[in-house]
């Protein structure tokens, strides 16, 4: 039996996956309107909790994103600077190796 199972060779076995959509922004919004409608306590210990941590996650209001554009902007400077220094560190490791090295095989060739 086991020689007719060697030559035919068993079927694929078929993955069934049924995409579902879904949207973070949306689950967000509805998370503040029961928020802001009061289902969560304005009291409750955990729900000032929960308020402090979604605010942290979400950057805390329009000004974090201000911040952060400024800080980005910085950091960019920042790289920029350090690429245009070690470009003009290279040119002159590479003038350096001109002025050196040239016109010696110059001369070897000649």
């Amino acid at each position: 039996m086991a020689l007719l199972n060697f030559f035919k060779p068993p079927k694929h076995q078929k993955y069934k996956y049924i995409p579902r959509y879904w949207n973070p922004k949306k689950e967000e919004l509805d998370e503040r309107l029961q928020k802001y409608k009061g289902k969560e306590g304005n009291n409750d210990v955990e729900a000032v909790k929960a308020r402090l941590s979604k605010g942290f996650t979400r950057g805390a209001g329009s000004g974090s994103f201000q911040i952060k554009a400024e800080m980005r902007a910085a950091e960019t400077k920042r790289s920029n600077r350090l690429l245009f220094g070690v470009i003009i560190f290279l040119l002159f490791l590479t003038y350096l190796a001109f002025k050196i090295y040239v016109p010696s095989i110059v001369e070897a060739l000649e």
